[in-house]
C-alpha cells in the first residue's frame, strides 16, 4: 500500500528536518538537493518544488533556527518574573542553550551562505526581531530601562560570539551565559 501523500507544509517541514540531520551527521558539504530527495525517498522535482536551489534550502534552515531561537527566548521570558536581572538572565540562558543545541549545524549553514545577500537580509531581520523581544522584556521589567541601537549592536555581537564559543567548547555555557548577562546589563540605558 502506498504511503500517505504529505501536504506541502508537511513535506517542507520533513525536508528541513532531513536537511538538518544530514548537516549534523555528514556535514554541510554533503547536503545537496539530489541527496535530500534520495534521503526523503522522493524525486528531485518534488524537492525543487520547495527549494529552488541549495542556497534557498540553506536559507530556509537559517530561518528555521531563527524562529526556534525567538520561540525559546519568548518561552523563557514568559516564565520569568518582570524583574530586570531575572529577565536579562533568562535572555542570556535561552540564547546560549539555543546556540549550543544548533551547534555545528548553524555554523555550517552560515558558512555555506557567506556573502549571500539573502542571508544578510535574513540575519538583519532576525536580529531586529530578537532585539525587539529583548527590548520589550527589559522595558516591562523596568519602565526606566531601555536598549538603544548601539547597545543592541554590542549585545547581539557579544551574545553570538559567546554562544558560539560555548557551542565549540571554548568556554563553558555557564561562563557564556554570565558574560552575556553582564554585557546586556551594561548596555541597558536608563531614562531617569
Amino acid at each position: 500500500m502506498a504511503g500517505r501523500r504529505l501536504s506541502s507544509a508537511d513535506r517542507r517541514a520533513q525536508l528541513v528536518g532531513l536537511a538538518r540531520d544530514v548537516i549534523a551527521t555528514e556535514g554541510t558539504d554533503a547536503l545537496t538537493l539530489a541527496y535530500l530527495a534520495s534521503r526523503a525517498g522522493i524525486s528531485k522535482p518534488v524537492v525543487y518544488d520547495h527549494f529552488s536551489s541549495r542556497s534557498a534550502l540553506l536559507l530556509s534552515l537559517y530561518e528555521d533556527f531563527d524562529r526556534r531561537h525567538l520561540a525559546d527566548v519568548r518561552a523563557a521570558l514568559a516564565q520569568t518574573p518582570p524583574e530586570l536581572r531575572l529577565r536579562v538572565d533568562a535572555i542570556a540562558a535561552a540564547h546560549v542553550a539555543c546556540v549550543i543545541s544548533q551547534g555545528a549545524e548553524l555554523s555550517g549553514v552560515m558558512a555555506a551562505l557567506v556573502g549571500s545577500p539573502a542571508l544578510e537580509e535574513a540575519k538583519r531581520e532576525g536580529e531586529r526581531r530578537y532585539v525587539e523581544v529583548c527590548r520589550q522584556a527589559i522595558r516591562s521589567a523596568d519602565g526606566a530601562a531601555d536598549l538603544d541601537e548601539e547597545g543592541a549592536v554590542a549585545f547581539v555581537g557579544a551574545a553570538d560570539a559567546l554562544g558560539h564559543a560555548a557551542a565549540r567548547g571554548t568556554i563553558s555555557p555557564e561562563r557564556a551565559r554570565a558574560t552575556i548577562a553582564t554585557v546586556l546589563l551594561s548596555v541597558v540605558t536608563r531614562s531617569d
